[in-house]
C-alpha cells in the first residue's frame, strides 16, 4: 500500500476550523462539543457520528419487493428520502415513491441497452444515468426530461460506463469509464458539468485501464477513484493525486466516502479464492486500513449511513456471502446486521451459481431506518428493507424516535420497561391479544422488586440477592451464603450437600444436608444413603467415639456402620452388618453372636471365635465351618471326626489328628483295634482287649 501525502491548506473544507485542529478535515461541520469541525445535523454541538440516528441493532426486514425479469444495476435515494431512483438492464431509469413503492415516473434512457448506474443530486434537482453505449444523461428529477440530451463519454474502443456520481454541490458528475474487456482504450473519469453537460476535464492517475467508481469527499474538494487494483484520492481543482492505495490485488468495484469525511469503504473484487471489504480511516496524516473482512464473493456495492456510524457492503453471487448485504460499525468492523436476499436451496457454489442473485447497488435512507438494494443475476428486482425498531411488536421502539422512549426489552413483547435497570421487566402480566375481555397473561421474567435493583432469578426475578446465588434475600434461608438458600426439613442444614472424597471414598469436609427432607439426618460419611446420626443410646457402649454422627432422638435410617458403605443395618445388635452382599456379612443376622472365624455374628458358646453348629451349618473335617466342640474354648476342629480336637495345645488334643481313633491312655485319639484304651502302636497286644502291657517281654500279657 502506497500513501503519498500532499500538504493540505489551513482550512481545506472551509468550515472555519483549521486543519491542524479539525477532526473532520474532509467535511465541513460546526460541531464543537465532542469534536471540532465535524458535521452536526441538529446543530447541538455534538458531531453526527456521536449523536447519530443509525439503529444499533437494526434487524432489517423486507418491507417490499419490486420483482423484475431484468437486472437492476443501481439505486439511490433522493436527498429527502422521499424518492428512489433505479437503473436497470432494460434501459429504463425509474423513480419510485419510497413509502408507497409506486413508480412515479420513468424514462427509456437507452433503447436496447442497459442503464449501468444512477445518482440523485444532493440538491434533489437532477438524476444522472450512465449508459452502456459510452454515453450518460442528466435528467430533471421532477419529470425525467433530459437537461442536455445524451452526453458522450466515449474514450475509445471497447470501453464501458461503470458509475456516475454527483459531487456535494450537485454541479459535477464523476463518470467512471473502463475497458469492457481485455482490449480497448484505457479508462478515464470524466467530470461532467451539470450546467452545460461539458467535460470539465478527465482524470486517469497512473494510466489505469479501468475505473469502476468514484466517491466525492463531503466537502467536494477531492474525489476517490476505484481502479483496477488501486484506488486514488485526487484533488478536484488541481487534478493532483494526493493519496494512492495499491493494496487489493483485484479490481476495486466500488468506493464510498463517509459523510464526516473520515472513512473510505472499499469493495474488493474476486482475488482467485476470496475477496475483501476494507475500511480506511484518516488519522490526521494519512489514510490507513482499520479493518478488513474477507468475503466468499466479490463486493459490488457499498454505502455509509448518513451519520457515518454504519457502512454496508453488498455482495455478488458466490457461496456464503452470496446475495447478502452486511451492515458493520464503521469504526470497529463489528457486524450489526445482515440483509440476505433469496438463495437457492441447492446452494450458491460454482455448480449452482446461476441459481443465486447478487446485490448490484445499495442506498441508505437519510433517516437510517431504510435500505434499498438493487438485485440482479437470478434475483432481479428492487428490495426495500426497513429497520424493525419494534421487532417484538409491543408498541415500544428499540431506539429513541424522539420521544425519549426506548424498549428495554426489544425482543420480548411482554416487557418494555425496566425501572431499576436490573434486566428484569416491570410488567407482571400483559395483554397478549388486545382484548379487554380476556385475562392478561403472565409476562416474561417479571420483576418482583421493580423499584429496587436486584439480580435474583430463582425464587423470583429482580430482587436484591446479597450472596449472588440467584435467590432473593427475602426468599433465601441463608442470605449471606452463596452455596445455600433452602432448608426444606428445618434442621438448620442447607439442602445443598457438598463434600470431598478421600482415598477410601469417604465423604470428608461435609456441608449442607445429605438428607434435605429428613430433619434427623444431615451427614452421610460413607455415602450409602443412611445417615450418620443414631437414636439408640446403648450403641454408645460399643460404638467408637471417633465415629461420625450424633445421638439424635428418633433419628430415621441410622447407619450402624457410618464408615462402611457396604453395611448400615444390624438387626441383632452384634455389630456385624446384615447386608449379605458385603465382604463381611452377618452369618446369623437375627441372632446375636460374636463368632468371627468360620462366620461372623453367630452364637459362640465357648467364646473361641468359632460359631456353634446348627442345622444349616455343621462342623466339617476341613475346619472351615462350625465349632466341633462348642463348649470347649480350646478346641473347635476335629479333622478325623473321632471326637478329639485337632488343636495340639487344647484340651484332650488328638495326637493322631488325621486318623480317627479311640485311644485315651498312652495317646489320645489314635487307632485302638481292641478298644482297650491303648493305641495300636503302643499296645503289644493290639487285638486283645484284656492285655496291653508285657513288661518282661515274654509275649504274655501282664494282666493275670
Amino acid at each position: 500500500m502506497a500513501l503519498v501525502p500532499i500538504a493540505m491548506g489551513a482550512d481545506s473544507d472551509g468550515d472555519g476550523v483549521e486543519d491542524s485542529v479539525d477532526d473532520c478535515p474532509w467535511a465541513a461541520g460546526t460541531s464543537s462539543v465532542d469534536r471540532d469541525g465535524c458535521p452536526d445535523r441538529d446543530g447541538d454541538g455534538t458531531s453526527d457520528i456521536n449523536d447519530g440516528w443509525s439503529i444499533n441493532n437494526p434487524n432489517y426486514q423486507n418491507e417490499f419487493t419490486l420483482n423484475s425479469n431484468s437486472d437492476y444495476v443501481d439505486v439511490d435515494y433522493s436527498p429527502t428520502g422521499e424518492f428512489v431512483v433505479t437503473g436497470s438492464e432494460d434501459g429504463f431509469v425509474r423513480v419510485w415513491n419510497a413509502s408507497t413503492h409506486i413508480n412515479t415516473r420513468s424514462v427509456n434512457a437507452i433503447s436496447g441497452g442497459e442503464v449501468t448506474s444512477v445518482s440523485y443530486s444532493p440538491d434533489g434537482q437532477y438524476i444522472a444515468a450512465g449508459l452502456d453505449d459510452d454515453t450518460m444523461d442528466i435528467y430533471y428529477a421532477t419529470n425525467l426530461t433530459s437537461v442536455h440530451g445524451t452526453i458522450s463519454v466515449d474514450v475509445g474502443g471497447g470501453d464501458y460506463v461503470y458509475d456516475v456520481e454527483f459531487n456535494p454541490a450537485s454541479d459535477l458528475v464523476a463518470v467512471s469509464i473502463g475497458r469492457s474487456g481485455n482490449g480497448g482504450t484505457n479508462g478515464q473519469v470524466f467530470l461532467i458539468q451539470t450546467s452545460n453537460g461539458q467535460n470539465l476535464y478527465s482524470l486517469n492517475p497512473s494510466g489505469e485501464d479501468r475505473f469502476y467508481g468514484a466517491a466525492f469527499s463531503p466537502d467536494g474538494e477531492h474525489v476517490a477513484l476505484a481502479a483496477n487494483g488501486d484506488f486514488y484520492v485526487v484533488n478536484v481543482s488541481s487534478q493532483a493525486t494526493v493519496w494512492s492505495i495499491s493494496d487489493p490485488s483485484a479490481g476495486v468495484n466500488a468506493l464510498a466516502w463517509s459523510p464526516d469525511g473520515n472513512y473510505i469503504a472499499m469493495c474488493g473484487g474476486w482475488e482467485g479464492s476470496s475477496a475483501s471489504f476494507d475500511v480506511y480511516k484518516f488519522n490526521g496524516v494519512s489514510w490507513t486500513r482499520i479493518w478488513q473482512k474477507t468475503t466468499s464473493t466479490s463486493c459490488l456495492a457499498t454505502a455509509f449511513s448518513h451519520d457515518s456510524v454504519q457502512v454496508i457492503a453488498g455482495m455478488s453471487w458466490y457461496q456464503a456471502d452470496a446475495n447478502t448485504a452486511r451492515v458493520y460499525e464503521s469504526d470497529t468492523g463489528i457486524q450489526v446486521d445482515a440483509i440476505v436476499g433469496p438463495k437457492a436451496s441447492n446452494g450458491c457454489n460454482s455448480g449452482q451459481g446461476n441459481n443465486c442473485g447478487q446485490i448490484n447497488g445499495i442506498a441508505v435512507s437519510p433517516t437510517g431506518t431504510h435500505i434499498i438494494t438493487a438485485h440482479g443475476r437470478n434475483d432481479e428486482g428492487v428490495y426495500f428493507w426497513f429497520a424493525d425498531i419494534d421487532e417484538d411488536n409491543d408498541g415500544y421502539n428499540s431506539t429513541d424516535q424522539g420521544d425519549g422512549v426506548i424498549d428495554a426489552f426489544p425482543s420480548e413483547g411482554s416487557q418494555w420497561t425496566d425501572s431499576d435497570a436490573d434486566g428484569y421487566g416491570d410488567n407482571l402480566a400483559y395483554d397478549d391479544d388486545s382484548n379487554a375481555s380476556t385475562p392478561d397473561v403472565p409476562a416474561y421474567q417479571p420483576d418482583s422488586c421493580a423499584a429496587t435493583y436486584g439480580t435474583s432469578n430463582q425464587d423470583r426475578f429482580g430482587c436484591p440477592d446479597a450472596d449472588g446465588d440467584g435467590w432473593s434475600d427475602e426468599g433465601d434461608t441463608y442470605p449471606a451464603d452463596p452455596l445455600q438458600w433452602v432448608d426444606a426439613d428445618g434442621d438448620s442444614y442447607g439442602d445443598n450437600y457438598y463434600f470431598d472424597l478421600n482415598g477410601a471414598q469417604l465423604h470428608m469436609n461435609q456441608s449442607g444436608d445429605a438428607f434435605p427432607n429428613d430433619a434427623t439426618q444431615w451427614n452421610d460419611t460413607d455415602g450409602d444413603g443412611w445417615g450418620d446420626n443414631y437414636d439408640n443410646a446403648t450403641w454408645n457402649n460399643f460404638r467408637p467415639s471417633e465415629w461420625p454422627g450424633l445421638l439424635q432422638s428418633s433419628a430415621v435410617n441410622p447407619d450402624a456402620f457410618p464408615l462402611d458403605r457396604t453395611q448400615w443395618l444390624d438387626s441383632d445388635g452384634d455389630w456385624v452388618g446384615d447386608n449379605q452382599m458385603s465382604d463381611r456379612p452377618d452369618g446369623c443376622p437375627t441372632i446375636y453372636g460374636d463368632s468371627e472365624f468360620d462366620r461372623l455374628g453367630c452364637l459362640d458358646t465357648d467364646g473361641d471365635g468359632w460359631s456353634d453348629p446348627d442345622a444349616n451349618w455343621a462342623s466339617t473335617g476341613d475346619c472351615y465351618q462350625a465349632d466341633a466342640f462348642p463348649d470347649d474354648p480350646t478346641q473347635w476342629c476335629d479333622e478325623d471326626g473321632d471326637g478329639f480336637g485337632s488343636n495340639i495345645s487344647g484340651n484332650d488334643a488328638d495326637e493322631c489328628p488325621n486318623e480317627a481313633g479311640t485311644s485315651t491312655v498312652d495317646r489320645i485319639g489314635c487307632a485302638d483295634r481292641d478298644n482297650d484304651g491303648y493305641s495300636n502302636a503302643g499296645d503289644p497286644f493290639p487285638d486283645d482287649s484284656t492285655q496291653w502291657a508285657d513288661r518282661d517281654g515274654d509275649n504274655r500279657g501282664d494282666n493275670p
